[in-house]
């Protein structure tokens, strides 16, 4: 059975498409680890979660231990892969070099663990656990022995340095037997017998050619190469296996039995470093972030305070900005179903990415970009933002259709979906109609909604079905401006102005009548 962290839950919540479009890839996508398999809509395995994370962030070097852990981990996985193609032989050496690691690896945990100030450091189960787990490892005498063995093997194997060859001959002076000498831990030396004699240097000197050493690469031809380099090896490879012959064959049970539960958690170290990682970015920033208090999912809670875009505030951040807008915001029974409005460039993308994100983060257990938050996981997280797939064959309407029909075939009461000026790319009328169907469809079968777009005519639409005791849930967002037009990039709760502000984004760059004569 493997020992984890966490379990897989494998949540179809999100995928990499939906990062991507939040903006999120280069954030929380790691080639290294499936997102998906870490998302959950149980609270108690997130509250659990989010205590681990709290150890690796807040425990002094805990953080820096993981990452080193990590590294060793990884090669030990590299060696692991890389074994399926060697003999047996080789075999023993990639043990030998795999136990070295988690030698390494079990040392370092024990060394920084005996230099923590306070013991009780830990508040998750889960670090409390791999800690006593390594120490037990770290204190048996089967530990002991073994790493004393697999170090002198490893000398015998790795201090190889030079093989001396001696040859019997005939009367002719023909080589008629060969056989190894010795195997040496130091490397010939390059010399002249004739040499050391006129000099009287007869004091011996390690390792000494009688004739100067020669590159066999560079004097035989490749095939008398190859066959002195094979002869060669085959040799090593005999002494080699007089060296291995004694290893215990049980060690790769033992590597089982007792060690490989660290490679196990290697998806876990790895994703743990990665969220670790980005919360030392959030807080650096400077911005708040907050432990979310979560409810049921049937509950459909989403209740912000301060609420902002995580990667917006670290890209400032890290060109020396600051000022992230926050906004707070909530679904509730008068407003499942927002349509969001205001000017061009005005923090409408950015807000929808906001509401995303956090609820990316939430579902995986992070703190997330926010003064305080309430709650639910959902089921699932669908975005629709503005896409094209360039093909020939479809128009970029059609392409949309496509999209949303696909989102349609899973939605359901504990999903979340966030529109981006959907169905722009045809009329405005008619935008606008396909656009209203299709929220009525959301709100029909129970689910929340988030509309960003430049169609004001909707709000008739809505206002209109309103009067008539329909579409109750539905309420509006608008993108603040102020009274100078300056873009606020206030998300408030308020029916839209009916501007888009695109003349003021095109009087900035002179396109108007009198300017474009004029140049």
């Amino acid at each position: 059975m493997m020992y984890t962290f966490f379990e897989k839950e494998h949540s179809p919540i999100c995928d990499k498409e939906v990062l991507k479009s939040l903006g999120a890839d280069g954030l929380l996508y790691d080639s290294r680890i499936n997102i998906s398999d870490y998302f959950s809509d149980d609270i108690e395995v997130l509250k659990r979660r989010s205590i681990v994370f709290d150890d690796a962030l807040n425990v002094a070097g805990l953080y820096d231990l993981l990452k080193s852990m990590s590294r060793k981990l990884s090669a030990i996985s590299d060696v692991l892969r890389s074994e399926s193609e060697i003999g047996d032989k080789e075999r023993s050496i990639f043990s030998a070099k795999q136990l070295e690691l988690y030698f390494e690896i079990i040392d370092e945990a024990e060394d920084y663990l005996a230099g923590l100030a306070d013991k009780n450091s830990f508040s998750s189960d889960e670090f409390k656990n791999l800690f006593a787990r390594i120490h037990t490892v770290a204190v048996s005498r089967e530990y002991h022995d073994l790493k004393e063995g697999t170090r002198k093997l490893i000398e015998k194997i790795t201090h190889i340095k030079s093989i001396s060859v001696g040859f019997n001959f005939d009367a002719k002076l023909s080589p008629v037997e060969m056989g190894i000498l010795s195997v040496n831990d130091k490397y010939i030396e390059s010399g002249k017998l004739m040499d050391k004699i006129l000099r009287m240097d007869l004091a011996p000197s390690g390792l000494q050619a009688v004739e100067p050493i020669i590159a066999v690469d560079k004097t035989l031809k490749s095939d008398e190469f190859e066959l002195l380099q094979d002869s060669l090896l085959r040799a090593v490879d005999k002494i080699f296996t007089r060296a291995v012959r004694n290893w215990p064959r049980d060690i790769a049970k033992y590597i089982e039995d007792q060690l490989a539960f660290l490679l196990d958690l290697l998806p876990d170290m790895q994703f743990i470093l990665a969220v670790t990682g980005i919360h030392k970015k959030l807080l650096g920033s400077g911005v708040p972030v907050s432990k979310p208090i979560y409810h049921e999912k049937s509950a459909r809670i989403f209740r912000a305070e301060g609420l902002y875009n995580p990667v917006l505030a670290i890209r400032m951040s890290e060109l020396g900005q600051s000022g992230i807008v926050g906004n707070d915001f909530e679904f509730d029974e008068n407003g499942q179903i927002f349509i969001l409005t205001g000017p061009n460039n005005g923090g409408k993308s950015v807000f929808l990415s906001s509401v995303g994100l956090t609820q990316v983060l939430a579902g995986l257990g992070m703190l997330v970009p926010a003064k305080q938050i309430e709650i639910s996981p959902v089921d699932r997280l669908f975005v629709h933002f503005p896409k094209y797939s360039n093909s020939e064959k479809m128009g970029r309407l059609e392409d949309e259709c496509l999209r949303i029909k696909e989102i349609f075939k899973d939605l359901n009461a504990e999903s979340l979906c966030l529109f981006d000026e959907t169905f722009s790319s045809t009329d405005s009328e008619e935008g606008c109609q396909i656009a209203f169907e299709i929220l009525r469809a959301v709100e029909s079968l129970g689910a929340r909604a988030l509309f960003g777009t430049h169609f004001h005519n909707i709000v008739r639409h809505i206002e209109d079905e309103k009067a008539e005791g329909r579409c109750v849930g539905f309420d509006y967002l608008s993108a603040g401006i102020s009274h100078n037009e300056k873009r606020t990039y206030k998300i408030t709760r308020t029916k839209p102005s009916g501007k888009s502000h695109a003349s003021d984004i095109a009087a900035k760059y002179g396109l108007s009548f009198n300017s474009l004569v004029n140049k």
